[in-house]
């Protein structure tokens, strides 16, 4: 069985099909840009009997996929065939020992990044890394800044790179770092940067990912000596030869308790929160030499103080 058959299995044991029992997807909607909100009261389980301790079960998943977003996915197959993650939690506590940095607990953004990895491999069947960004390190020790997601789909030998970013705070810090980000990382002097450093360290991937990675390890090669514009050059130019498209799905998962005090109604506030998104972010980007498909995530939380403490996502963690 090919790996990622095997990985997309594991991955819908453990983490998909509770996700998708956890959060309620509402209908999507889309203009210049692609709108997808979420709720995690889901319908089934929520309606007439919430008792308003969704971040537990929410942030148990989140917690979970802690493994899947720190390793690739021939890691995770060979350590679960191996039995070094039969014992799931304690994996969990060995993942973010070993292969995150050091973070201030509740203060850094690994719960933003872990939802928005999970909300993707459960949402995009065939979703697979481009590198596992955890396990690299800049020159102040930290992981690598970039981009907080970074994936690629193939579709009947389409190829699309998913470049994410996720915010989790404030209504307003999400809303205004996602247009900073859009702003400021998404040239293609900025992109060739980062492909470029991933590219070469195809840890712990997908068959098709290696290839995808070993093509751009030796345009990287090829170019080594050219001067950062004209790699940037070469880099779109060769995503356009290829015909590989970007995709940017922001996840905003911001506190707003009022979504969820009547669980009767949170469709219909949803959809006001969707149309407030829309308003802010219907405006055309002026991307430099790339034309992206934006996908924006729209997640209010009844409590991020609740979801990121000890009894939600950091839970036996710290």
């Amino acid at each position: 069985m090919p790996i990622e058959d095997e990985y997309r299995k594991i991955y819908d044991n453990e983490v998909n099909r509770e996700l998708k029992r956890e959060i309620a997807i509402y209908e999507d909607e889309t203009e210049i840009n692609n709108y997808q909100p979420l709720s995690h009261n889901c319908k089934e389980k929520c309606v007439n009997k919430c008792d308003h301790q969704c971040y537990k079960s929410l942030g148990k998943l989140m917690r979970k996929n802690i493994v899947f977003y720190c390793y690739g996915e021939d890691e995770v197959v060979a350590k679960f065939n191996n039995g070094l993650f039969a014992d799931l939690e304690k994996a969990i506590k060995v993942a973010y020992k070993m292969r995150l940095p050091h973070r201030e607990p509740k203060m850094d953004g690994l719960p933003s990044e872990v939802l928005l990895d999970a909300i993707v491999q459960s949402l995009v069947p065939g979703a697979y890394k481009l590198a596992v960004r955890t396990i690299f390190r800049q020159n102040d020790n930290n992981e690598i800044k970039g981009y907080d997601l970074t994936y690629f789909t193939n579709v009947n030998g389409k190829i699309t790179l998913w470049l994410g970013q996720a915010k989790m705070g404030s209504k307003q810090y999400c809303k205004n770092g996602i247009l900073d980000d859009l702003n400021k990382k998404y040239s293609s002097l900025y992109l060739a940067e980062q492909i470029y450093f991933l590219a070469d360290k195809p840890s712990g991937l997908t068959n098709e990912g290696k290839q995808l990675a070993d093509l751009l390890s030796e345009l990287n090669m090829l170019n080594a000596l050219e001067n950062d514009k004209k790699r940037a050059e070469q880099l779109m130019d060769f995503l356009k030869s290829k015909n590989i498209d970007i995709c940017i799905p922001c996840l905003l998962a911001y506190d707003n308790s009022n979504i969820y005090s009547e669980t009767m109604n949170i469709e219909n506030k949803m959809k006001v929160e969707m149309n407030w998104m829309k308003h802010y972010f219907e405006k055309n980007f002026k991307f430099e030499d790339i034309k992206p498909k934006l996908i924006f995530i729209i997640f209010p939380i009844e409590n991020i103080e609740a979801l990121r403490g000890n009894e939600g996502f950091y839970a036996g963690l710290c």
